[in-house]
């Protein structure tokens, strides 16, 4: 399935891209589900214009362009008749030809910004800045630069992030080529879905927003570019040096930060044509189903993207056809006169990447139905980032689900034959914060179980395979969203067996399985406890870097670690009940299940966080600072960074304590959806 899903582009909104819909839809009829509907939606999507490219020049004092950035990627062998490949964009980015003075910016993050402002007194306004690739979400990157006041945005991918030392750049091995460059959308949508329809699905009826005015696009233009021609906009760049070593990449250039290049090149300035349009298209989900035997009004869903950038040999399709491999065996279950207790839903969704539209469209349309019977979203992307061990994200309701299936999953690692995967995950990632378990990371965003976990507060997690994040330091993998992430080079170097591949689809099919087909939900809740216990921590100790002012505005944490460890009794005593439960009685084993199905619902406030209404979960949201990352108590925590630095000190430690008494309210309301009934 890997290689049939890789042979040509499927960019959201193409005809490749619906053909490939229907194959799936098709094939999933065949595999024997009860039955699999094409759902469509019409969304804002963003494409180059064909007839003006998107490119970077530099201008010499006459305005002539003495080097213009390269239109398009070499393509890889055997892929250069292959048409409908779109060259590297910014998607969504706004349209205009910005000339002015180039600042380098680091990652562009928030303390990037804050070392070249307030410690440099750098000031980007009317300037354009170049960040590189990797550490954030490039949407970040963006709203950062133009908070900062830039006219335009250069992101490039530096071979310090994107080349692993000891390989070669692809076909050689599996390193991004200095020509290569990353595509993505530069977004800031903050759950909303669709830009034009927020809160409601994109279907015909549905009243828009004007284009200009949609959610989350940005007001600056922005482009990708690779480290070959990222060299030559660096080589001459004058003004500061970099402020730290940690600012320089590895290109043979010097980081200087800027403003502008140096004395013998000072009447030299770079200039952005960016032309691309956002216009609304057709998407298409393909949504199959299994019904459920004893509950069928319960739904566990499997889902994941089908579009990609180019061929999407990692991202999606070692994913996709992953997700394919699970329907098929659930088939064969099913022809063989098996069901499941609870339906299950399998999803292939399209426009992910242009800002996880497609999941999130199907979930507003479907909200009333999924808060009331949704039990679990598992989320199929990319299947692996890397060989070396297994990586997962997941709600702590899921912990000791996760760490049991793969205690029965037999490890794929050289050096572990005869092991579980148990084994070789713990011994290679071990937790941080539990004793003797191995590392379960919070979920942050950047994928499709955003809707479903931030915004409805269905239980969801995540798995793959992952690198060694503790040695190899470059970010995602090299050829992210390059030409290069082709069938070829996930099969001649990142998993020749596809040993890893099943590993992930034995994990991710468990998941759904167990979550499935359990009598009792194989759910914890005591897991959620200490976790709510230990994000308590945690914030009440970055609150302790304010001693004084603690004291000053009589700021608290006492409502919430009352709150916690009534939510830590309250869990206890309800995993006691469950033990004692009879199985045979179905109700009382149904009342039980809902509390833990509604568990997650309860961390859901419907008011959301402060300025980002569709981040509703109270526990985890997305980084404010870094879309992929997860942030705990995030409400708390946006409330006191940077905090020594708002102009009006009380009112800056007023939201903190309403942002504590929010967080108190929400745990002990979530305690209460547990006590016995």
């Amino acid at each position: 399935f890997s290689s049939n899903f890789t042979q040509l582009p499927h960019l959201a909104g193409t005809k490749e891209n619906l053909h490939l819909a229907q194959q799936v839809q098709a094939e999933w009829k065949e595999f024997g589900l009860d039955s699999v509907q094409l759902v469509h939606y019409d969304v804002l999507l963003s494409y180059p214009d064909d007839t003006k490219p998107n490119y970077i020049s530099i201008i010499d004092e006459h305005g002539n362009e003495i080097f213009n950035t390269s239109l398009s990627e070499p393509p890889p062998p055997g892929y250069e008749a292959v048409r409908g490949v779109v060259p590297p964009y910014s998607a969504f980015s706004a349209q205009g030809m910005p000339e002015g003075e180039l600042v380098y910016v680091n990652y562009g993050r928030t303390e990037d910004f804050f070392k070249l402002e307030r410690e440099m007194g750098i000031n980007c306004t009317g300037k354009i800045v170049i960040a590189r690739y990797g550490k954030i979400f490039r949407g970040n990157k963006v709203k950062n630069a133009e908070l900062a006041g830039a006219k335009g945005v250069i992101l490039y991918s530096d071979p310090a992030d994107y080349c692993a030392p000891g390989t070669d750049p692809y076909p050689n091995g599996w390193n991004l080529p200095g020509g290569g460059a990353q595509r993505g959308n530069v977004l800031n949508l903050n759950g909303a879905g669709d830009p034009l329809t927020p809160g409601y699905p994109a279907k015909e009826y549905t009243y828009r927003l004007d284009k200009a005015s949609g959610v989350g696009l940005p007001k600056i233009p922005v482009h990708p570019i690779g480290y070959h021609d990222a060299e030559s906009l660096l080589r001459n760049m004058g003004g500061y040096a970099p402020p730290h070593s940690s600012w320089k990449g590895n290109l043979n250039v010097s980081y200087n930060v800027g403003p502008g290049f140096t004395t013998n090149y000072s009447t030299r300035s770079v200039k952005m044509h960016i032309h691309s349009h956002n216009e609304i298209t057709r998407i298409y989900n393909v949504i199959g189903t299994i019904r459920g035997t004893v509950e069928p009004d319960r739904y566990v869903i499997l889902g994941g993207h089908r579009d990609s950038w180019v061929f999407g040999g990692i991202d999606p399709q070692s994913g996709a056809a992953v997700v394919h491999e699970i329907v098929r065996s659930f088939g064969k279950l099913r022809r063989k006169g098996w069901r499941p207790r609870r339906t299950v839903i399998f999803a292939s969704w399209d426009a992910e990447e242009f800002g996880l539209l497609g999941s999130t469209e199907w979930a507003e349309e479907n909200a009333k139905v999924l808060q009331a019977r949704g039990v679990a979203y598992i989320n199929a992307d990319s299947s692996i980032e890397g060989n070396y061990t297994l990586r997962v994200d997941c709600t702590p309701l899921m912990y000791r689900l996760v760490y049991s299936l793969t205690k029965e999953i037999p490890s794929p690692d050289e050096g572990f034959e005869g092991k579980s995967l148990y084994e070789s995950w713990y011994k290679k990632n071990p937790s941080r914060e539990y004793k003797e378990v191995p590392r379960i990371n919070k979920l942050g965003s950047g994928n499709d179980f955003e809707v479903f976990f931030q915004r409805l507060g269905i239980a969801s997690g995540r798995a793959r395979y992952s690198k060694n994040w503790n040695v190899e330091k470059y970010s995602s993998y090299p050829v992210y969203h390059s030409v290069y992430e082709t069938y070829e080079i996930v099969e001649r170097f990142y998993d020749p067996t596809f040993k890893n591949h099943l590993t992930v689809a034995q994990v991710r099919g468990g998941l759904v399985f167990e979550l499935a087909n359990s009598v009792v939900l194989p759910f914890d809740c005591r897991d959620y406890a200490s976790a709510v216990s230990n994000y308590a921590h945690i914030i009440y100790n970055l609150s302790r870097n304010h001693e004084e002012e603690l004291a000053t505005y009589n700021v608290s944490f006492d409502a919430l670690f009352s709150a916690v460890k009534n939510f830590t009794e309250v869990a206890a005593s309800f995993h006691e009940r469950l033990q004692q439960i009879d199985i045979n009685n179905l109700i009382a084993v149904r009342s039980l299940n809902d509390q833990l199905m509604f568990l997650e619902r309860a961390f859901i406030d419907p008011l959301g966080l402060p300025g980002r209404p569709f981040y509703r979960h109270v526990i985890f949201a997305p980084s404010s600072h870094n879309k992929y990352a997860g942030e705990s108590f995030p409400g708390i925590y946006d409330a006191m960074f940077d905090i020594k630095n708002k102009a009006d000190q009380h009112e800056a430690w007023e939201e903190v304590k309403r942002q504590i008494s929010i967080a108190a309210f929400t745990v002990q309301a979530a305690a209460g959806t547990l006590k016995e009934v």
